[in-house]
């Protein structure tokens, strides 16, 4: 399984472990956002296009804020009834479409199997018999995201995992400013 989110900061996921919640808990240390779902059997020369196509957007993007406010579920599925906190984020939206064309464009496949793309962190998934979840008011947990993730593979030696820090404003800059500097300072050949 191959797919690109973001990381839940172990002080977010701490107190996300601390909610009581119907079903079967998802471990503390693997919350994460899911912005896309790239497939469950992909060859490595996807894998490579891919990696090129998401850090093109990486080094595009700055860093934004996300906020948790309420704990839900969504309707049953194979594992049983996701219980989720909704990411409340404009930016994350805009993350999704641009990852989608670059993805599109570098010819990468990726899942259309939720047309419209609902960020949460999943909590647990309780049993099937078990009544949805009634929203629950929660914080809000605010925090800003500075990078995104390609895992891939399910586990051990299998896990792959990228990491795309986004751009700082002014960093492309301020790297201009140094290699022009370095160039004036270098002995000339």
């Amino acid at each position: 399984m191959a797919f690109i989110g973001l990381r839940v900061p172990a002080e977010v996921a701490r107190l996300l472990k601390s909610i009581e919640v119907p079903g079967e808990l998802v471990s503390g240390d693997s919350y994460h956002i899911t912005i896309i779902h790239v497939g469950s059997e992909i060859p490595i020369e996807q894998i490579s296009k891919a990696v090129t196509a998401i850090h093109g957007v990486a080094a595009n993007m700055v860093p934004f804020p996300v906020s948790l406010n309420f704990v839900t579920s969504f309707p049953a599925g194979a594992d049983g009834m996701p219980i989720i906190c909704p990411v409340n984020s404009p930016e994350l939206h805009k993350l999704n479409d641009l990852l989608k064309k670059a993805l599109d464009k570098a010819g990468v496949p990726y899942s259309k199997k939720f047309p419209n793309f609902k960020p949460h962190v999943t909590l647990s998934y309780a049993k099937d018999e078990e009544v949805p979840l009634v929203r629950q008011p929660l914080g809000p947990l605010d925090w800003s995201v500075y990078e995104m993730v390609l895992w891939g593979g399910d586990s051990g030696d299998e896990r792959l995992s990228v990491t795309f820090p986004f751009a700082l404003p002014g960093k492309t800059a301020l790297f201009r400013h140094l290699i022009q500097a370095q160039l004036r300072l270098s002995p000339k050949a």
